[in-house]
């Protein structure tokens, strides 16, 4: 396993980032293991939730009325 760099996930749609945060918890429960059996992949996890935050501060909000 390699660490996805925040440089790596920017060009992904939110959609995309919950699609793949998704699928790497998939593939740890597959394997019956946890995020803390894998530090690399605990790293990956952390960078994905930081640009998906990142991503929701700076989407512009619609008009309230």
């Amino acid at each position: 396993m390699f660490i996805i760099t925040k440089e790596e996930l920017e060009h992904m749609s939110e959609a995309q980032l919950r699609a793949l945060y998704h699928s790497i918890i998939a593939d740890l429960v597959r394997r019956n293991l946890s995020a803390a059996h894998c530090p690399l992949t605990s790293i990956s996890l952390a960078n994905i939730q930081a640009v998906l935050r990142r991503k929701q501060v700076l989407r512009p909000c619609p008009p309230r009325f």
